[in-house]
């Protein structure tokens, strides 16, 4: 039996990093609110000591130039005494003066410890350390030329157990300001964190069966607000999507049954008259294919209405509408070459779109105009610019259709009352959503030749800043 894996070094270390947000943000507060504390108390810490010391070497120097002056009594007097019988400057301050000849301590007061002091070899300040205890030692010459040298100590030991204490007090400041801290910033990362929160109990509650459903509305912070505004347009577009694919779904089941149908019957003839004139074979065929070129056409409009209905759209460009409508208008003329199209050249207009979906556009209000008008009539082509819109205006010299049908001749499938061609009924539709992709407008009404005028309006680009010469942007 195989033993179970020991979690390795990342696997403990991932282990003690908190996990929500609120947790790590505040231990994440509270080793820096430490962290600072402590460098700072210890740096204050760490002044006081060296202060305190350079205060030691003062006293010491202080004390030898008073002893010195009393030097010659130390050399008569010749006996070691701890007892303070030296004008009370020694007294009580855990310090010792000693007076050193030949190698060996002639004279000495003070607090003489309990371990034996070694002898010093060398003039000038040290540290040394008598039982444990470190000890501040001043060594002077006389100044009589007697070759004799004073030294005079001071216990460290106030010095360091004022450090320690320091050192006790900032450890103590650095973690009551840390817990401080971090219990503060936990308080505040609540706060700041409940509109997420929010958020979160919300996308939770959202049910594929229920489009309509939204997400809070975050006001502050900013950032959240933003956020939650981010979320709700991207489920609003997820909306229109799935929208989208079911409409694309009923709308071609219900278009395409009746064309499926009929070439299902068309098969089932053909198999079983093998020996069916040709008059009629040929006459089957060309409905077939009929059927079949309907089919493509109402499968291509519906995959674009689909595309626009889920904003599945690519990034806008400028375009020149006067370019573009030239293009539009020649294919038409050789897509139908009975009818003419009487269109005029005007200035370059630009506008901000999708070349594709214009193209699309146009060419659905020309194709509009060759079907419903007369076989050989006149389809009048119009571009007109004011300051913030351009206007296309197709116009043809058919029956027209009543006011009353202006708006449902937008809406998809829909033919009118007496249809003159075997169209899917998509083409006013895709020039109405198109012109709405692009923040404008198709707007219907009647030709001054008696048909049917449709005129897409669209926004402009504006004018670009004229660029003085010589000066650079």
């Amino acid at each position: 039996m195989s033993r179970p894996e020991r979690p390795g070094p990342r696997r403990w270390a991932a282990r003690l990093v908190p996990r929500t947000v609120q947790s790590q943000v505040a231990a994440g507060v509270a080793g820096l609110v430490m962290l600072v504390v402590g460098l700072a108390g210890l740096t204050i810490a760490l002044r006081i000591d060296h202060r305190d010391r350079a205060d030691v070497d003062r006293q010491l120097t202080a004390r030898a130039a008073k002893v010195q002056q009393d030097a010659g009594k130390l050399l008569a007097d010749g006996e070691t005494h701890t007892a303070d019988d030296y004008g009370g400057l020694l007294a009580g301050s855990q310090s010792l003066v000693r007076l050193i000849a030949g190698g060996r301590v002639v004279a000495a007061r003070g607090d003489q410890p309990p371990a034996a002091i070694p002898v010093p070899t060398r003039d000038g300040f040290s540290t040394i350390d008598v039982d444990g205890e470190p000890w501040r030692s001043l060594v002077r010459p006389l100044a009589d030329g007697s070759g004799a040298r004073l030294q005079v100590l001071q216990s460290l030991e106030p010095v360091e157990e004022r450090l320690a204490d320091g050192q006790r007090i900032v450890v103590a400041v650095a973690v009551a300001a840390s817990l401080a801290a971090a219990g503060g910033v936990w308080a505040i990362t609540g706060v700041v964190l409940a509109p997420l929160r929010r958020l979160r109990s919300g996308a939770l509650r959202i049910r594929p069966t229920d489009l309509e459903q939204r997400l809070p509305v975050a006001t502050r912070p900013q950032e959240v607000a933003d956020l939650s505004a981010t979320l709700n347009r991207m489920l609003e577009r997820l909306r229109a999507s799935m929208l989208a694919t079911r409409r694309f779904t009923a709308d071609a089941g219900h278009e395409l049954r009746t064309p499926l149908t009929s070439l299902g019957i068309d098969l089932e003839t053909l198999l079983r008259n093998p020996d069916l004139p040709a008059a009629r074979r040929q006459e089957i065929l060309a409905a077939m294919t009929a059927e079949h070129h309907r089919m493509t056409s109402l499968l291509d409009g519906l995959q674009t209405l689909a595309r626009g209905d889920a904003e599945a759209l690519p990034a806008r460009e400028g375009i020149d509408l006067t370019e573009l409508l030239a293009a539009a208008v020649d294919r038409a003329r050789r897509k139908h070459p009975t009818v003419r199209y009487d269109h005029a050249t005007t200035p370059p207009v630009g506008v901000d779109g999708w070349r594709a979906g214009l193209t699309l556009a146009v060419d659905n209000l020309l194709d509009n105009a060759a079907l419903h008008g007369r076989a050989d009539g006149t389809v009048e082509v119009r571009i007109t610019t004011t300051e913030t819109e351009v206007r296309i205006a197709v116009a043809d010299d058919g029956p027209g259709i009543p006011a009353d049908e202006y708006e449902s001749m937008k809406r998809r499938f829909t033919r009118g009352r007496q249809p003159r061609s075997d169209g899917s009924g998509l083409g006013l539709a895709l020039v109405d959503q198109q012109a709405h992709l692009h923040g404008g407008s198709l707007r219907l009404g009647p030709a001054a030749s008696g048909g049917l005028e449709a005129t897409l309006v669209l926004p402009t680009l504006p004018p670009r800043p004229h660029r003085q010469p010589g000066r650079k942007s």
